[in-house]
């Protein structure tokens, strides 16, 4: 046992114990840093990794809003092209009631388009505009709806001036569907911009230009008009005309500058109309407005019928007193009847000046 003895004794020459356990500790050091960098890195990776799916994720998500919006708009487009050209290039002998099924059918299609607007799978960041866009196409539903629903009685004779004054309402609808639309497809396309995606939404304008022939009554009035005499809808000749206007009792000149003294009541207009066609005419609009003042003032009556060649008369009574010592322009209109192909005389703009 002495020799165990003898190198218990021995000390480690030049401290060489102490060093082993200073260079053990070194590498273990060494290796837990090289291991915390070693699973920072793997960290590093998998963030990149999870970062470029959920990059990849929302841009799928943008591409395939952007393609299932476009798809419904292009039938939107459809909608409008078929809906407008039948009534301003109807084809020869269709009836009300075959334009009454096509537009129906435009109505379902439009149904179909809100209802893939609706299924859309948005961005949450498109929250609002998607609100924008489901509420145009069903303005653009419902309007189809009601036109389908009064263009029968537009084209007939009785109840014609009402469901034309619900049908320009309908066309209302369309261009607000249009104002909506147009705010959504910008806000939708600046996103996508900011993202980087490719491609747009599509420009949507249902209601065509111009659009102030499909907003004012008389001038919708006359398409229809148009219409049943291309399509022979209806038959003979058709036609009434502003014969006259008076107001108390004092007869207008349009050329001329007219001074009218007020009574005590409300100044009332008298406009005479003619039949020039060879078909007894019902329910003849005959409305006036007039501007210059404060307000504008209008009103309307309906001539129940006008036999062929024969006269009638509208009297409307001023709603309120005009102002005074001021020029005023007034303009009656006697709305076309249906079949009736020129329009030339069935307005007149009168300069007044009441004391």
């Amino acid at each position: 046992m002495s020799f165990l003895d003898e190198d218990e004794l021995d000390p480690a020459p030049n401290g060489g114990g102490r060093r082993s356990e200073a260079d053990a500790r070194r590498q273990i050091v060494v290796r837990r840093l090289i291991a915390l960098a070693v699973g920072i890195g793997v960290l590093l990776i998998l963030l990149l990794g999870i970062r470029a799916c959920l990059d990849a994720r929302t841009e799928r998500g943008y591409e395939n809003y952007l393609s299932d919006l476009n798809s419904a708009v292009d039938g939107s487009n459809q909608v409008s092209t078929g809906f407008f050209s039948r009534l301003i290039d109807p084809q020869s002998g269709t009836s009300e009631i075959e334009l009454q099924a096509n537009i129906g059918s435009d109505r379902s299609a439009a149904e179909s388009q809100l209802q893939q607007v609706e299924g859309l799978d948005v961005p949450g960041d498109l929250s609002d505009a998607q609100d924008q866009l489901t509420q145009a196409f069903e303005l653009r539903r419902d309007a189809l709806a009601g036109v389908a629903d009064d263009i029968p009685t537009a084209l007939g004779s009785e109840g014609r001036s009402d469901a034309i004054e619900r049908i320009v309402g309908d066309m209302k609808a369309f261009l607000a569907s249009d104002v909506l639309f147009e705010r959504a497809r910008l806000e939708v396309n600046d996103k996508l911009s900011a993202e980087e995606i490719e491609g747009h939404v599509q420009v949507s304008q249902f209601l065509p230009d111009p659009v102030d022939r499909w907003l004012d009554d008389l001038s919708l009035t006359s398409i229809l008009s148009t219409y049943a005499t291309e399509t022979g809808t209806v038959k003979g000749i058709h036609g009434v005309a502003l014969i006259s206007t008076s107001l108390d009792k004092t007869d207008l000149l349009a050329e001329s500058d007219n001074a009218i003294s007020l009574g005590k009541d409300p100044p009332q207009i008298t406009v005479v109309v003619q039949n020039q066609g060879d078909t007894v005419e019902k329910e003849v609009t005959v409305s006036y407005t007039l501007n210059g003042g404060p307000t504008p003032l209008e009103g309307e009556q309906v001539i129940s019928s006008i036999d062929p060649g024969g006269t009638s008369e509208a009297t409307i009574a001023f709603d309120a007193e005009p102002p005074t010592d001021v020029p005023l322009t007034l303009e009656v209109k006697v709305f076309p009847v249906i079949g009736e192909s020129s329009t030339d005389n069935n307005t007149a703009t009168y300069t007044i000046t009441f004391n």
